[in-house]
C-alpha cells in the first residue's frame, strides 16, 4: 500500500536515513541526524510536496518523496526525487513500486520534470532510473567527500508531460 506519510513514521524512517549516513555513499550526508532535525526536515518538505510511504503488511518498507530542485519560481514545475528503502526490504523489488509510485504521484500534482541525484557506482539505483525512464543528465566526478575518498554523482532526469505547453498550476493534494 502506498500512503502519504505520518509522523509516527518519522523515527522508523530515520533510522534507515542515519543507516545510509553511516554505512553507505547513498547518501552524501555524514553525520546521523537526530529526531528534532529530521522531523523538521519531513515538515518543512511535506508544506510544498507529496512524501509517500511504501507499506507492506502493515510495516512501512520505504518512503520517496519529491522537493525543490531550484529556489526560483521559473523552476517550479521540475522537482528533486529521494527514496531510500528499509535496509533490510532491499532486493525485493519495492524500489521499483516505489519509484513507480513517486512517478505517478508527480504527475498528478502537476509537474513537468523529474531530476535525481545518484552516486556514480550506486548500480542499483543507476538501474531503477533508468528502468523507469530516466536518462542521464551529467556526470560530476570527485563531487562529494565521504570515507574517506571522493564520489562522483550522476544527475538523471524524467520529463513527464509534453514541454511545448505551458504548464497547470501545482498541487500536493492528491
Amino acid at each position: 500500500m502506498i500512503r502519504m506519510i505520518e509522523d509516527a513514521d518519522i523515527p522508523i524512517i530515520l533510522d534507515w536515513y542515519n543507516f545510509y549516513i553511516e554505512h553507505s555513499s547513498a547518501t552524501f550526508e555524514t553525520e546521523p541526524l537526530t529526531l528534532e532535525t529530521f522531523t523538521k526536515r519531513v515538515h518543512m518538505i511535506t508544506e510544498k510536496y507529496p512524501w509517500i510511504i511504501l507499506e507492506k503488511e502493515g510495516k512501512p518498507v520505504g518512503y520517496a518523496y519529491l522537493g525543490s530542485f531550484m529556489e526560483r519560481a521559473a523552476y517550479d514545475w521540475t522537482c528533486d526525487l529521494a527514496l531510500y528503502l528499509d535496509p533490510e526490504e532491499r532486493g525485493k523489488g519495492y524500489g521499483t513500486e516505489l519509484m513507480n509510485a513517486i512517478i505517478e504521484t508527480a504527475e498528478k500534482c502537476g509537474y513537468v520534470n523529474l531530476v535525481s541525484i545518484v552516486t556514480m557506482g550506486n548500480r542499483a539505483s543507476e538501474h531503477l532510473h533508468e528502468k523507469a525512464g530516466f536518462r542521464v543528465m551529467g556526470q560530476f566526478e570527485h563531487s562529494g567527500y565521504k570515507f574517506d575518498r571522493w564520489w562522483g554523482i550522476t544527475w538523471y532526469g524524467r520529463c513527464l508531460k509534453d514541454q511545448d505547453d505551458k504548464p497547470s498550476p501545482l498541487s500536493i493534494t492528491l
